[in-house]
């Protein structure tokens, strides 16, 4: 059990919340997330490995076990944050940087998805690539395709350990982008 590991249970403002976690992986945002008092009320991820060790931790209730861009959103149940690690091959340093042209760009799917479900919170994370892949296009489109949406954004990079870490034994960097929109049209 995932929640054994993060001791006492915090909630924001004393307010709970829902989410839905896309490209969910094992389950980074859902162990955040909940332990600060959210409720996961959906789920999408495809990879076989990463699923054996989700459901081990969370278990098996509402997981979308198909390629993202097979699903329909539209059955979502109602959440104040969307969150999602879209896939970083595309942008990581360790790759060929494909970038916006490799097939597994997946952020335009997931700004798709965002215009369809409309919620009041997006957050997403992804590798320090991201910010210079394409010459910092892919980037400065991720923040075009929010603010088209309606979105404010903000970003910032954060290590994994080290100094202001989280505590893991490696340093590696994570973008971590949070969008809000007061659009009366957003998922209540």
């Amino acid at each position: 059990d995932q929640g054994s590991l993060l001791g006492p249970s915090y909630r924001y403002s004393g307010v709970p919340f829902r989410f839905a976690d896309l490209f969910a992986g094992i389950g980074g945002f859902r162990c955040g997330l909940t332990s600060l008092g959210g409720e996961c009320v959906y789920t999408s991820e495809w990879d076989k490995f990463s699923l054996e060790t989700y459901k081990n931790w969370y278990g098996a209730d509402h997981i979308e076990e198909k390629d993202f861009r097979n699903v329909n959103y539209a059955e979502i149940p109602d959440h104040d944050i969307l969150c999602g690690g879209f896939p970083c091959q595309p942008v990581s340093l360790a790759g060929k940087r494909g970038g916006t042209s490799d097939e597994r760009w997946l952020w335009g799917e997931f700004a798709r998805i965002i215009r369809q479900v409309k919620p009041r919170w997006v957050v997403a994370e992804n590798v320090t690539g991201l910010l210079s892949a394409n010459s910092g296009r892919a980037f400065a489109g991720v923040l075009r395709d929010l603010a088209e949406s309606g979105y404010d954004a903000v970003w910032d990079v954060y290590p994994a350990g080290g100094p202001g870490g989280v505590g893991a034994p490696h340093r590696r960097e994570r973008v971590f982008l949070v969008a809000h929109t007061d659009s009366p049209q957003s998922v209540k």
